[in-house]
């Protein structure tokens, strides 16, 4: 009985003595360690299109994830190298990051490529696509030979809201010839006399915009608006060329229920001053360039750079279910995601009005396997006019 009539006041005493609260949730996470770390992996991937035939490609590099939330990774330094069947091949680096610090995101790239079979199906809406021509030229018919050096950098700043500034800058250094004048497209029209950009030319360009972000994931969102706006000058007095350009896009997700998603795109790009062919079928982007106008990423199931124009218009509807979603960790979701599609877009010329006709248009399904919040690859079929049934591979939802 001794020792607990002794012990009785020290318990007392700790019964009155304040305790301290206990830490919460958020700031147990803000002292947490961070658990991200780099990470390597590169690989050899086979390709196939009917342009280029049989190739492989590298893909992978160093990377570093982002924190919980809709930018889909951290940084990424990837070493970059293709080669195909046909002749064509590239080298180059390109440093993406995205959410590596805090409020600004970089991207860099550097490539040298020579595109030995490059789409060219002539200009305009108008330009002609026959099978029939193949039994005369063979499959190199619609191509012709471009050697591009490219220099590409973006800086995106986070203004108050859901705003960020764009500035970026481009220097490329062309060399376009038909693959020989008997047997290419561009060689009859060269040999016809039309104005048909060849030769070497260099080209820079400066850009600024203005984005509105509010999509809950970047990757593959599932409510939220993003609105582009973005300006380039082409720059004479450093390059050859000297134009303007104009970007005006508007993306809009609806979120039907947990597993469905509706989504519809909007953009036009319009062009004051002479556009070599090569330049027009550059897509003006405020991210990652991307080339061609009927493409896994535009005019879905309209063959690779099918349609050449300054102009273009173009609009998209997808409807998405997503069948599993597995949360491997906060950061690495699994997904499958099954999508129906249908795109329209058209393009006009210097001095040609806008009109409602000539849209081009697709028409299909998908399949999008995601394994991290920024790596998607899927597979899509469909119709089209132009193309009929067509099978493409893909690397992102498409926009």
């Amino acid at each position: 009985a001794a020792p607990a009539l002794a012990q009785a006041p020290a318990d007392s005493a700790r019964a009155a003595r304040p305790t301290a609260p206990a830490p919460s949730a958020a700031a147990s996470q803000a002292s947490a360690p961070d658990s991200r770390y780099w990470s390597f992996l590169l690989l050899p991937i086979p390709t196939f299109n009917t342009i280029e035939g049989l190739g492989v490609s590298l893909v992978g590099g160093w990377s570093f994830p982002s924190k919980p939330g809709p930018i889909p990774r951290g940084i990424s330094i990837t070493p970059v190298a293709h080669a195909s069947w046909s002749g064509t091949r590239g080298v180059g680096v390109l440093v993406d990051a995205p959410g590596y610090w805090r409020g600004w995101r970089l991207l860099a790239v550097g490539m040298a490529e020579r595109w030995q079979r490059m789409p060219y199906f002539g200009i305009g809406n108008g330009s002609i696509y026959s099978d029939s021509l193949e039994s005369r030229f063979g499959t190199e018919y619609y191509a012709y030979s471009l050697s591009r050096l490219t220099g590409h950098v973006a800086i995106q700043r986070d203004l108050p809201g859901p705003f960020r500034l764009h500035v970026g800058a481009q220097w490329r250094r062309y060399g376009a010839r038909p693959l020989a004048e008997d047997t290419s497209f561009l060689g009859e029209e060269v040999a016809a006399g039309l104005p048909r950009d060849t030769g070497t030319a260099t080209g820079a360009e400066v850009r600024a915009g203005l984005l509105f972000d509010t999509r809950d994931e970047e990757a593959s969102p599932s409510r939220g608006l993003f609105l582009e706006a973005m300006a380039v000058r082409g720059l004479s007095a450093v390059g050859d060329l000297d134009y303007r350009r104009y970007l005006l896009s508007a993306r809009e997700f609806l979120s039907l229920s947990w597993t469905t998603v509706l989504a519809f795109r909007q953009s036009v790009e319009l062009a004051d001053g002479h556009l070599p062919h090569y330049v027009a079928q550059e897509r003006l982007t405020t991210w990652l360039p991307e080339d061609g106008f009927g493409s896994p990423t535009s005019l879905r199931v309209n063959l690779l750079g099918r349609w050449v124009g300054a102009n273009k218009a173009l609009a998209s509807v997808d409807l998405r279910y997503k069948k599993w979603d597995f949360p491997v960790t906060e950061t690495m979701p699994i997904r499958l995601w099954l999508l129906l599609f249908a795109d329209a877009g058209r393009l006009w010329g210097d001095g040609e009005g806008f009109a409602w006709k000539h849209w081009h248009t697709g028409y299909g399904m998908g399949a999008r396997l995601q394994f991290s919040r920024g790596a998607i690859f899927g597979l899509d079929v469909g119709w089209s006019p132009d193309a009929g049934i067509t099978f493409a591979t893909a690397f992102s939802f498409g926009f």
